[in-house]
């Protein structure tokens, strides 16, 4: 019997969490079923560094004028580009299913089922992202779909409570040899000018609400002097960001912008002494996986996947949004109040590795 190939379909082809996984997914894939993956955007992860068998990258530039020839091309041939694109790439390889990575590209399941191709939809998200999206386009993906696998318990649960039993739960993992640090944690503090005897909290992803960076500033208030709060990952120009650099500045609070350190990440979350998670809503982010491999503390607001990660020994979570609650707990880690077990981080880390997970993804993917 020949391989049957599956197209995966994901938004960006960047270093989000969700395109991590599927990343992490396809170089453990290939070989067991063909693989092609398809990008929305020409992100460095899948560009340059694709694991899939066949790789196709959406390189459109989207701005005014393309918007406006979207407009004429759909009008006349009542289908985007883009869509027209994907129709191209299915009769070339002639996949046998589609797994759409993420619920925000409805538009493909609806595809999906004009060319009466399967699909999977792959949930990473909880009900914030739900309002971004239009009722009858939401409805549709999963009431289409043949399977929902869900990143976790809290997102199956949300699913359910909508009728939908045709879930899978398949938790987030991350690949723990990816994992290497390459530069004294010491060496790069100085670099940020952090004092010797400072705590440094470590935060990691993409500036916006729902991930909470704008709770952060207050934090600060509750906290003693030495605390340092450090924010990995890439900048949000927007009013947000104005609001907590100025208060940073008239404050002369120790907050630090690291940035985008794509090729020395791990390096940059392991000066961390813990980790901490502000998000509003969170379902199983993977940088929490990485720093309990790297034994450090979590703490964070009950915002979903953190609940279900952390256990006795790892940090904690408070089960309300006020910045005084969460700071009381950063304080009980810091002044060892609560007892921190490293074994028991990294170990529950290794739970969620791909060793560990990946048997799970190949039983349904298998040729029946």
């Amino acid at each position: 019997m020949s391989q049957r190939l599956i197209l995966f379909i994901t938004p960006t082809g960047g270093r989000t969490g969700s395109e991590m996984l599927l990343w992490y997914l396809l170089s453990r894939l290939s070989g067991k079923i063909k693989t092609a993956i398809y990008s929305r955007q020409n992100g460095e992860l899948f560009a340059k560094e694709s694991t899939a068998d066949l790789t196709f990258i959406n390189k459109s530039k989207k701005g005014f004028i393309y918007n406006i020839y979207e407009g004429i091309y759909h009008k006349i041939f009542k289908i985007t580009p883009e869509e027209q694109k994907l129709i191209t790439i299915q009769k070339k390889i002639k996949a046998d299913r589609w797994y759409i990575n993420t619920l925000t590209m409805p538009q493909f399941a609806k595809l999906a089922k004009r060319l009466r191709i399967p699909y999977d939809i792959h949930v990473h998200e909880l009900i914030s992202v739900y309002d971004e999206i239009r009722y009858d386009d939401f409805r549709f993906q999963f009431d289409n779909a043949e399977r929902i696998i869900c990143c976790s318990s809290i997102v199956e649960q949300r699913i359910k409570e909508m009728g939908y039993q045709n879930t899978i739960l398949l938790h987030s993992f991350i690949d723990t040899k990816k994992i290497q640090i390459k530069q004294p944690a010491l060496k790069i503090r100085e670099k940020l000018n952090i004092p010797s005897n400072a705590f440094v909290w470590v935060m990691s992803g993409s500036m916006n609400l729902r991930k909470g960076y704008d709770l952060v500033i207050d934090l600060f208030e509750f906290l003693p002097k030495n605390t340092y709060i450090a924010w990995l990952g890439a900048c949000k120009e927007t009013g947000v960001l104005h609001y907590i650099r100025q208060r940073t500045k008239l404050e002369n609070l120790n907050f630090i912008e690291i940035g985008e350190k794509s090729k020395e990440y791990y390096d940059f979350l392991n000066i961390a002494d813990g980790f901490l998670l502000t998000a509003r809503e969170d379902p199983f982010p993977l940088v929490m996986i990485e720093a309990a491999y790297l034994e450090k503390p979590i703490v964070g607001f009950n915002s979903g996947g953190i609940s279900e990660f952390v256990q006795d020994g790892m940090g904690g979570f408070v089960n309300s949004f006020y910045q005084k609650d969460l700071a009381e707990l950063m304080v009980k880690v810091q002044n060892k109040t609560i007892e921190v077990d490293k074994n028991a981080l990294k170990n529950r880390a290794l739970t969620f590795d791909i060793q560990t997970q990946i048997c799970k993804w190949d039983n349904i993917f298998e040729v029946k």
